[in-house]
Parts: structure tokens; sequence; C-alpha cells
């Protein structure tokens, strides 16, 4: 069943209510399953809630690595892109309410090991396209260069006033570290 369920519209509840206030019957209305069918797939609201938030997290990874290998895209464009869908299209339920954080968790302080892994994947695909299509100076320290790119974006995903900021500041910020 959890084939036919979008994380999306029970991360949108999480986010508005926090994790507490949702109830199984919000998170069934939003999905337009039954509530009886959530705990039969999932067994507790804990457990969907990770479903849910594991497939945020895989989702966002996958859509990072292909704006990675889109060859008709500029470098600057292809790493802003990635940033872009590992967390800047997350911003407006990270501020949704603030429980935001804690649907979003590839934008927290201190993640959790599965999303710490994917964004080592994420980093070191970065790094690889900076090795493959960077200016000299950059292909040296594409591995730093990706780790910071990438706490970066974390950074400004809370500090940027909209998403056309974050993503224009963004692009100025991958510009100028390449060419550095």
């Amino acid at each position: 069943m959890s084939d036919r369920i979008s994380a999306d519209p029970l991360l949108n509840v999480v986010a508005r209510t926090g994790f507490r206030k949702a109830s199984m019957d919000d998170l069934a209305q939003a999905t337009g399953v039954s509530r009886q069918a959530l705990y039969n797939r999932f067994g507790s609201k804990g457990a969907l809630l990770e479903w849910a938030t594991q497939s945020l997290v895989d989702r966002s990874l996958a859509e990072a690595l292909r704006a990675l290998e889109n060859p008709a895209a500029a470098l600057v464009a292809r790493l802003a892109t990635a940033l872009d869908a590992w967390v800047g299209q997350h911003m407006a339920m990270l501020r949704a309410s603030p429980h935001g954080i804690d649907v979003a968790p590839m934008a927290a302080p201190a993640p959790g090991e599965a999303v710490r892994a994917a964004e080592r994947k994420l980093v070191a695909a970065m790094a690889n396209a900076i090795r493959r299509g960077g200016p000299g100076t950059a292909v040296a320290r594409a591995g730093s260069l990706s780790q910071a790119l990438c706490w970066t974006a974390k950074g400004l995903v809370h500090a940027a006033p909209d998403h056309a900021a974050f993503r224009r500041e963004l692009e100025l910020i991958v510009g100028a570290m390449l060419a550095r």
C-alpha cells in the first residue's frame, strides 16, 4: 500500500501541526486511505512518519543526482539545481510552522544516519561532477568544495527570504566558489 500513498500530504500535515498534534485521522484524510489501513501497513504514527520522511530523502537525493547528470546544463547550474533539489525545494514546508524541520531532515542541524548517508552520496556525486567539468583550481579541491557547498545550501535555506532568493544566492555562491 505504501506504493499508493504519497508522502507529501503526510509531511505537509505534520509540518503544519507537528508530530504530536497530527492525528492518524488527519493523516488518513490527507492520504485518502482509512486510518485502519495506515495502522495495518505501518503499525504506528511514528513508523508512518519515518517512512514518509525517508521517502522524501530518497526522492530529494534522486532528483539531485539527476540534476548533476544533465549534460545540457553548465556546471554551476547543475550544482545549484542539485542543491535546490536536496534542500531548497523544501523551504515552504520548513517554514509552514515551527514543526517544519521535523519533516525535512536534510536541513536539520543534526540529521540522522540515513540522511547523512544520502548527503555523503550527494557530496561524492557533486565532487565527481566538479572533477569532470570544473575549472582547474576547483578540481583539486572537489571533495571539500562539494561539502562546503552542501553546508552552505543547508544554511542558506534558513537565511534566504524566499525560494527565488535562495536559488539566486546559491548560484552566485557556487559560481564564486568554483572560480576561486
